[in-house]
């Protein structure tokens, strides 16, 4: 009895307050503030906009080569740093390396022969700068010279004829057997002395039979008279010493200037076709260093070796990256759902509140550095990128974490 009664108790009480309530609601009508009306995902709340967004590294990019090939090397792992630069892979490549030794080989035949080229050249302007500042004084001078020289020789090559000059040697040689008449008496006065010095008179007349087989000589060639070959030789070179002096004195001809031109002409043009092919040649030997560089992958900034997607010895991926680098240093927020009906009301450079769901209690700030002018349909909605700078990044924070970003609305 005492349970039927307190259960009809208790009920009679729950539906007072029930009634109580209802006339409260009805006396005075609760308004919903703003915060509370609105909703997220890229739509404003309150005075600000909420978005999500994700952490990423401010440089990060996934490599590729621009060629295809079998791995040779993987230089790095996941995990290490690199500096800008490095080397993180090398395909095969010995058709590239042997393509810039045949290149290299090629560029330098080309720029030894350009180098001869060159001297040719040097060589036929001066030539030519000689002809057209006409004699010398010191060329024709020595030519003069060598006139002088050659009729002397001629005179003296003339003179084995002279009637004067054969009596004179005629008269050498009297006078060198006289001479060794005195010296052969003078000897044999002495030779059989007993204990007697016979040097003297023995060089004595060694000296002066010397003198007369000397002029005994001298005597027979003046008799034979010249040489029809010495005198023909000596005549010629006399003959080309005074037309070399008449040239000096002249000073150069039109058609030497001519052809001295034409010299310069030639070897200008030989230079050019060689200039031509030496660039050719150091353009096949770039494109030959191009596609070994090519067979590499090198680190374009410093950063951390995020994601290998390749493996020695197999090929590359075909349309896609073989390494992930990111600077993890460095962090930003990028938006996913700014959608274009608030876009308008966000500027670069406004204040942005972070919250994470990975860091509770973590509260930063940053602002907007810049939006992306391009809006991708996302799940029906055109949405905007923002990137977001932070004021002072969290240790903790990794890469794709979500966060939710409230944008202060600029008018």
């Amino acid at each position: 009895m005492r349970t039927r009664t307190l259960v009809g108790a208790l009920l009679g009480l729950g539906l007072m307050l029930a009634v109580a309530a209802c006339t409260d609601t009805q006396a005075v009508p609760v308004k919903p503030t703003p915060t509370a009306a609105a909703q997220v995902g890229g739509r404003p709340v309150g005075d600000r906009v909420i978005v999500e967004g994700r952490v990423v590294p401010v440089r990060r990019a996934d490599l590729a080569l621009s060629t295809t090939g079998v791995v040779a090397e993987v230089l790095v792992a996941e995990g290490d740093k690199v500096s800008a630069g490095q080397a993180l892979l090398r395909l095969e490549s010995k058709r590239q390396q042997a393509a810039v030794a045949q290149a290299d080989a090629a560029l330098a035949r080309v720029i030894g022969a350009r180098a001869g080229a060159n001297a040719v050249l040097s060589k036929a302007q001066a030539a030519l700068a000689l002809l057209k500042a006409g004699p010398r004084a010191e060329d024709i001078a020595v030519a003069r010279q060598g006139v002088a020289v050659a009729r002397a020789e001629l005179a003296r090559v003339q003179s084995t004829s002279d009637p004067i000059a054969l009596a004179r040697a005629k008269a050498d040689v009297e006078k060198a057997a006289r001479a060794v008449q005195q010296a052969q008496f003078a000897y044999d006065r002495v030779k059989d002395a007993p204990f007697g010095n016979i040097g003297p008179e023995a060089l004595r007349l060694e000296q002066t039979t010397i003198d007369y087989n000397l002029a005994q000589t001298v005597f027979a060639q003046l008799s034979q008279g010249p040489r029809a070959t010495d005198l023909q030789a000596a005549q010629e070179r006399a003959t080309q010493a005074q037309t070399v002096q008449a040239q000096a004195e002249a000073g150069p001809r039109t058609e030497q200037i001519a052809a001295a031109d034409a010299d310069v002409a030639a070897a200008s043009a030989a230079l050019k076709n060689l200039d031509t092919d030496a660039a050719a040649a150091q353009a096949a030997l770039d494109q030959a260093k191009f596609a070994l560089a090519d067979t590499e992958l090198r680190a374009p900034f410093a950063g951390s070796v995020v994601t290998l997607n390749v493996k020695a010895g197999e090929a590359v991926p075909v349309g896609g990256f073989a390494v992930r680098l990111a600077d993890l240093s460095a962090w930003q927020i990028e938006t996913s759902d700014l959608t274009e009906l608030n876009i308008a009301s966000v500027r670069e450079g406004a204040p942005v509140a972070l919250t994470f769901d990975a860091l509770p209690g973590a509260a930063l700030s940053g602002k907007v550095g810049r939006i992306r002018a391009y809006g991708e349909t996302r799940q029906g909605d055109i949405v905007y990128t923002a990137i977001i700078a932070l004021d002072k990044p969290d240790a903790r924070m990794r890469w794709n974490m979500t966060a939710k970003a409230a944008i202060e609305p600029q008018p």
